[in-house]
């Protein structure tokens, strides 16, 4: 990984300490399988990788409520996007995408806010989404995210395969569309 995603890192994480438990491997998680989806896909990593580094940052400084409540997404994407903007002004990242990924931040739960078509039209914003969801069927955020949704085992496996993700906001890329099915398999899989 570039060191100045490194950087970016090291500044990042300070406020994923004071945001939501898990934050940490979910970062570090979708850092390594962001990385792995550019190789594959022939994708730059310099607004995926900050983006997916940042995207959340915002909620070390909201209210600790439920993170799928809708206040709560739009306050956590707007101090996120000052956040990061401030982050990567620090590692003096180029201006142009400093603007675009505070921008991605900004924006990168509106499908919690019903807008769907951001994410079909923009390849980089596509391909995170992608990742954000995948999260949820990996060995540390399935665990998180049955807690956080009050769901046992086979609620969560029936919550994924249920979503409306698939059908609104489409695989980006057959390599996250593989992830997921990698992922999903292994926690079908797996013994309770």
């Amino acid at each position: 990984m570039a060191e100045v995603y490194n950087l970016i890192w090291k500044l990042a994480k300070e406020y994923y300490k004071k945001g939501r438990p898990g934050d940490v491997k979910h970062i570090e998680w979708m850092m390594k399988d962001a990385l792995l989806v550019c190789k594959k896909e022939h994708i730059d990593d310099s607004l995926l990788l900050p983006l997916v580094i940042l995207h959340d940052v915002g909620y070390a400084e909201v209210p600790r409520e439920n993170p799928f409540k809708l206040d709560i997404r739009k306050l956590h994407m707007n101090a996120g996007a000052k956040i990061a903007e401030k982050v990567l002004q620090e590692v003096k990242y180029p201006k142009d995408k400093i603007k675009k990924i505070a921008y991605y931040v900004s924006i990168h739960d509106n499908w919690a806010l019903g807008d769907n078509k951001i994410y079909n039209e923009d390849r980089i914003l596509g391909i995170f989404n992608d990742l954000d969801f995948i999260w949820m069927s990996t060995k540390n955020g399935f665990p998180i995210l049955m807690k956080i949704l009050n769901k046992n085992r086979e609620e969560m496996i029936d919550y994924l395969e249920s979503d409306e993700k698939p059908r609104k906001r489409p695989f980006s890329t057959e390599t996250t569309k593989k992830l997921f099915e990698k992922y999903l398999g292994v926690r079908k899989n797996e013994k309770q």
